[in-house]
């Protein structure tokens, strides 16, 4: 049985893997044909999101490479899409320090957007990240964020989903009575948005509940009822937890044969969908039940079974442990090199925005200089407009990422601090150029028209 199972499991995995490489290469192939950066960022983002279950690292480095297009084009939307699967990433590969590091990056990004819904989302990844490490006091302070937006802000599609990760924090934490309430809440909500998937999923968690509280009956009526909506919405993770916990039940009611049929069934189903956490809980609950029922050849099968698994875990966390500390340097590097690209962008800049600076005293200078000629009066009338118009573009250019980092890229915003920068200065413009104009033509007018005569009282000569 052991080994008949762990052929299946990666049989399973083989043909899973195989299915998601054949929408990899679409994928691939459409990044190769994309035109612009945004739409490859779009891409990079689907191709991480598509790796992070059986290839956590590629999504990280998919993710950290959208991530960089983004930051090039100001593109917030894409920054956003790409930190958060940089966190899935690094909570897949069971590092949640680094995980929290880049959604909290992510939630200072949906800040800047100003869109509550994203908010409450990131605020919710928060919630569930504190809860997988069991730090359930800081999952339910991000937890209840996350519903305190969403029913400010009256998101009725959202609050079935931050209810049910409350009811699950507090049903980790043993606080049952709460957990109760925002999990009925969550039914409630469900219910009245006709989402049939997260109706199944709090009845299971209400099924979890009432077991904990040792109410059998509550317990059993609700995994009962929600088993036909975890089947229509294929939610197989919380349906082999229902089938694990009626034969629990059935196990304290000494209906041994049920509890082993509703194990057996549990187990099954998280071989076919491979999910070898849910697999190890079923074999260790069917190793205890064979055990007590005497059955030691059973019993033995089965604690084969869950310490294969065991070992299987071990090593993939083990491997994770090797390649979060390998990825954390290839990031560092990317970083370094990103940093250098940027440092050699921003020389160029200052180098341009230098050398405008020296054009407009140049443009000036040469104003003058052409004014002391011969030359058409139209010739130097257009060279101090060309001095003029540097000037005042230039402190438009100086003062514009100032403009945007106060904004927070906010178009509206920016364009009413700008009318208001360009009713100050085009006034000022108008009349330092007609001031500029006249005086150059006058003194070209002086030295070019007007001839010295002599006055005879003083005996200097003098412009008349």
């Amino acid at each position: 049985m052991p080994r008949v199972s762990a052929i299946l499991f990666l049989l399973l995995c083989s043909l899973s893997m195989q299915a998601q490489q054949s929408e990899a290469d679409s994928l691939f192939t459409a990044l190769r044909k994309a035109k612009t950066d945004t739409a490859k960022v779009d891409i990079l983002y689907s191709l991480s999101h598509l790796y992070q279950n059986y290839k956590p690292d590629s999504a990280l480095v998919f993710a950290q490479e959208a991530y960089f297009l983004s930051l090039k084009h100001d593109y917030l939307k894409g920054e956003s899409w790409s930190l958060n699967q940089m966190a899935v990433a690094f909570s897949n590969l069971g590092n949640s320090p680094k995980a929290l590091e880049y959604y909290l990056e992510q939630l200072k990004i949906e800040e800047k957007i100003g869109k509550p819904a994203n908010i409450a989302i990131v605020y919710m990844d928060i919630a569930l990240l504190y809860t997988g490490s069991k730090d359930f006091e800081k999952g339910i302070y991000y937890g209840r964020k996350a519903d305190s937006i969403v029913t400010a802000n009256q998101l009725k599609v959202y609050a079935p989903y931050t209810l049910l990760n409350l009811g699950d924090t507090y049903e980790k934490a043993d606080l049952l009575d709460s957990a109760l309430y925002f999990t009925n809440l969550c039914y409630e909500k469900s219910l009245q948005e006709e989402n049939r998937m997260l109706v199944g999923t709090a009845l299971n968690n209400l099924g979890n509940i009432y077991l904990k509280k040792g109410d059998l009956k509550g317990a059993m009526v609700n995994y009962r009822t929600g088993i036909p909506f975890l089947e229509e919405s294929n939610d197989n993770r919380n349906y082999t937890e229902s089938l694990l916990g009626i034969a629990r039940i059935f196990d304290r009611q000494m209906q041994k044969d049920s509890a082993v049929y509703y194990a057996r069934k549990s187990f099954s189903l998280a071989l076919q969908n491979q999910f070898p956490e849910k697999m190890m809980l079923a074999s260790s609950f069917l190793k205890d039940l064979y055990k007590a029922s005497g059955k030691t050849d059973s019993a033995f099968v089965y604690q084969e079974t869950m310490l294969l698994l065991k070992d299987s875990l071990e090593s993939q966390k083990k491997i994770q442990e090797f390649q979060n500390l390998t990825l954390q340097e290839q990031l560092r590097q990317q970083e370094i090199a990103q940093m250098k690209l940027k440092e050699k962008k921003d020389r160029k800049i200052q180098l341009q925005l230098l050398l405008i600076g020296i054009m407009i005293p140049a443009f000036f200078l040469a104003s003058v200089v052409l004014s002391r000629r011969k030359v058409n009066k139209r010739v130097i009338e257009l060279s101090g407009i060309i001095s003029i118009l540097l000037f005042f573009e230039y402190i438009t250019l100086l003062v514009h990422p100032f403009v945007k980092e106060i904004t927070h890229h906010n178009p509206l915003l920016e364009i009413v601090i700008f009318v208001g920068i360009a009713a100050i200065i085009t006034p000022a413009h108008h009349r330092f150029q007609q001031w500029l104009i006249l005086k150059l033509t006058r003194l070209n007018y002086i030295v070019h028209h007007k001839k010295p005569v002599i006055n005879e009282n003083e005996g200097k000569s003098e412009i008349l």
